[in-house]
């Protein structure tokens, strides 16, 4: 067992920021080796190609994974927390997943700031922070395109029922990032690059965006996933390959009932179930014996009960402030703000919740490479705002012309959202004793 979570959470615990307070819950992202933007050069390395994007791992984590690998395959579930996954282990010491902790590398890193899945997702196709890469948040003010866009979407944030229609102002997603991608740098050096995606968004606009040059595969269920999985790698022994998985059902679940409901737990058991036995018992001793798997999330999430007291259609005094509403994410909202009224904002904020919400100024927010480390994005600016309100505890703001019907949130700075896993693993070594 390689457990390096005493070493590396102190290291991303001890980082501090301007204008953010010290209060042992606030947890900036540590781009410097252990975050989400170091996983793309990380599997690059491991697949014995060039570097891509930002630097790989904290050679603290890089010197025990050996390689290179014929095969990486990259598991992501959505909204796995490692709080989350602690909790869940502990409840089910018999997971599959457990064996990590027994047999293979572990460590806590960072998500990316906004911690939610539009940002941190394109960052691990392209290497590089929010900022960088300019999806800043599930919802973002687009200059070029006079609106403000849903980034899951690919929609006006403010239309219903309508996904992807931002095609109709000339949106074009494979031209949206205008930076290099993981896939085609793969392609390039000999590397097949292959993505496991549910049905409902194997071929979105989000996936399009990210997947140049990626074999994309859609599933319907996880035994489809799992299978289909194992066929795959089967079929493709002597292939030098990168495998990216993507599992969301532990994050639509979160969102709607918490991350502590039995519903969350219950669902990951199933999907741990089905990947020992229509994945791990599946795949054959001669593709096992030069595959690692490593297996991580976007972001964690944190439960924020409902409470009318963060619905902005109870707070005019605020919204008269604004120029449109906020962007972003319930817990990072960036404010833009009318002439001259920064004050009464800030005031009111004061006021009606003290001690709840820490504002920042943008500014200082991209000085400090709170959205990753430079070069940005030309519009990296003007997608962030006047003034930026990091929810502290379970606060939030909710702004949609909808019932708030979320009792779990992520996009914010807590430990929960922030913090995910990093666990790694032959998987020769794994399915022995699994």
């Amino acid at each position: 067992m390689t457990d390096l979570t005493s070493i590396n959470l102190s290291r991303i615990a001890a980082g501090t920021m301007e204008g953010l307070p010290q209060d042992g819950d606030l947890t900036l992202p540590l781009y410097d080796g252990l975050s989400l933007t170091n996983l793309p050069h990380t599997m690059t390395h491991l697949l014995g190609v060039p570097g891509f994007g930002q630097p790989p791992l904290d050679d603290s984590i890089l010197a025990e994974l050996g390689g290179p690998y014929e095969k990486v395959v990259l598991l992501v579930v959505d909204a796995l927390g490692a709080a989350l996954l602690d909790r869940m282990l502990q409840q089910d010491p018999q997971l599959v997943w457990s064996a990590f902790r027994d047999r293979g590398v572990y460590s806590p890193i960072t998500s990316v700031c906004p911690s939610t899945t539009a940002s941190a997702l394109t960052t691990l196709w392209t290497g590089v922070g929010p900022a960088s890469h300019g999806i800043i948040g599930y919802e973002m003010w687009a200059k070029e395109f006079g609106m403000i866009i849903n980034n899951i979407l690919h929609a006006p944030a403010s239309a219903r029922s309508d996904v992807g229609r931002l095609s109709k102002s000339g949106f074009e997603p494979r031209e949206f990032l205008g930076r290099p991608l993981l896939g085609t740098h793969l392609q390039a050096h000999g590397v097949m690059a292959t993505a496991f995606m549910h049905s409902h968004i194997a071929h979105s606009g989000l996936s399009v965006m990210q997947m140049d040059d990626v074999n994309v595969k859609g599933y319907v269920n996880e035994a489809d996933l799992w299978i289909s999985l194992a066929e795959h790698l089967n079929t493709g022994a002597g292939v030098r390959e990168y495998v990216y998985a993507y599992y969301g059902d532990v994050d639509t679940l979160m969102h709607r009932f918490g991350k502590d409901d039995d519903r969350v737990r219950l669902q990951f058991r199933m999907f741990s179930e089905l990947f020992k036995k229509a994945f791990l018992d599946q795949v054959s001793e001669t593709v096992a014996k030069d595959t690692l798997l490593v297996v991580s999330a976007d972001h964690g999430s944190k439960i924020t009960p409902r409470n009318p007291r963060y619905d902005l259609v109870n707070h005019p005094d605020l919204e008269s402030c604004l120029v449109m509403q906020p962007t972003c994410e319930n817990r990072l909202a960036f404010f833009y703000i009318k002439p001259g009224r920064e004050g009464q904002l800030r005031d009111y904020f004061a006021s009606t919740w003290p001690e709840e919400f820490v504002l920042l100024e943008p500014d200082v927010a991209l000085e400090n490479e709170l959205f990753g480390n430079p070069p940005f994005k030309a519009q990296a600016r003007e997608r962030l705002g006047d003034l930026i309100a990091v929810a502290k505890g379970d606060a939030y703001l909710w702004w949609a012309p909808t019932p708030n019907h979320m009792a779990g949130r992520h996009g914010g700075l807590s430990r929960e959202e922030m913090l995910v896993p990093f666990m790694a693993m032959p998987l020769s070594e794994l399915k022995k004793g699994t």
